[in-house]
């Protein structure tokens, strides 16, 4: 090809693709006529100078919820922006946790509180929301609190702010997350104050909770009470200090101690809201969802981009119809 051919083919693909002119523009604007501006323009992808890519609809942010929230059985998915920083995407997070949680309070009977770094960082998000409308319902710990400084492990304290932003009761849960012998663990489950927020357990319809990792950091006890039981039955997420391998089968310490609704309950919370920390594990989102408790889920785009393409490289999905459904 001759060097002022291909100018005029460049010329013609600029105009077009980058400046978005009209093919009779262009065609003004190079002096010749429409059907050779269609000419170049065929020439120019013919000679590889233009290349156009269409996204497949599992790339998109929209298709990537739609692909989550339907094999996972979720009642809604939000896939969150990715920020310019980790504090960025941990915001956007957060009020888009946030703002799952105002759509399902007003039915709320009773309000469980997670724990973890990132619940911190919600609780902060709920805090700075002007909350105008009068609720009923009453919130309490899922957890124990742990020996860690972080706010965010206190779940008592967590409750007490939402407590007062939501202007609902709190009742907190006396006790730490991990007692250090089976008689001290007895010691706190036959409390009127274990027994009371027990009874909240049971009638919880609405929570919040943190879909960590393993290794998770800070560590929950993990050798007094599984020994290697995680390693060997290959644990990659955790949710309250209950831990699961990819297929979200539980993984069950010998001398477990920890104070924490039970498992079994959290299957039957209509409202489980699933917050995936920003950066955190594919892995351990996927462990997570696949127990099939979680009903709402808050991801941002890269790490619901890794579980959609774990769920295509493992064959687990088929290819989309027109309407974006899942065949």
């Amino acid at each position: 090809m001759k060097e002022k051919e291909l100018i005029r083919l460049i010329k013609a693909s600029q105009l077009y693709y980058e400046q978005n002119m009209t093919q009779a523009e262009i065609a003004r604007e190079m002096e010749i006529s429409r059907p050779s501006v269609s000419n170049l323009l065929a020439r120019a992808r013919k000679e590889g100078l233009v290349t156009i890519t269409v996204k497949p609809f599992e790339s998109t942010t929209f298709g990537k919820a739609q692909v989550l929230r339907d094999y996972f059985d979720l009642k809604s998915c939000q896939v969150v922006a990715v920020g310019s920083t980790k504090k960025e995407t941990e915001q956007n997070i957060s009020n888009q946790v946030v703002d799952t949680l105002l759509s399902v309070l007003p039915r709320t009977r009773v309000l469980g509180v997670g724990w973890g770094y990132n619940m911190g960082q919600v609780v902060g998000a709920l805090c700075q929301r002007e909350i105008k409308e009068k609720l009923s319902a009453t919130l309490c710990p899922m957890i124990g609190t742990a020996t860690i400084p972080h706010k965010g492990y206190h779940p008592n304290e967590l409750c007490t702010d939402v407590s007062q932003k939501l202007g609902i009761p709190a009742e907190f849960l006396i006790s730490p997350a991990f007692p250090t012998t089976r008689q001290e663990y007895r010691l706190f489950i036959n409390t009127e104050n274990y027994a009371n927020i027990y009874t909240l357990w049971k009638r919880m319809d609405t929570c919040m909770v943190t879909l960590g990792g393993y290794p998770c950091v800070p560590d929950h006890a993990t050798a007094s009470r599984f020994g290697r039981r995680l390693v060997s039955e290959r644990a990659v997420g955790n949710m309250l200090s209950f831990f699961f391998d990819i297929h979200g089968n539980a993984i069950r310490g010998e001398d477990d101690c920890a104070i924490q609704i039970p498992l079994k309950q959290l299957g039957r919370i209509r409202n489980f809201i699933g917050v995936a920390p920003a950066g955190g594990s594919a892995s351990a989102v996927i462990g997570c969802l696949n127990t099939h408790v979680v009903k709402h889920l808050v991801i941002d785009e890269g790490i619901a981009g890794e579980v959609v393409k774990y769920l295509y490289d493992t064959e687990k999905l088929g290819k989309f119809d027109e309407g974006g459904a899942i065949l």
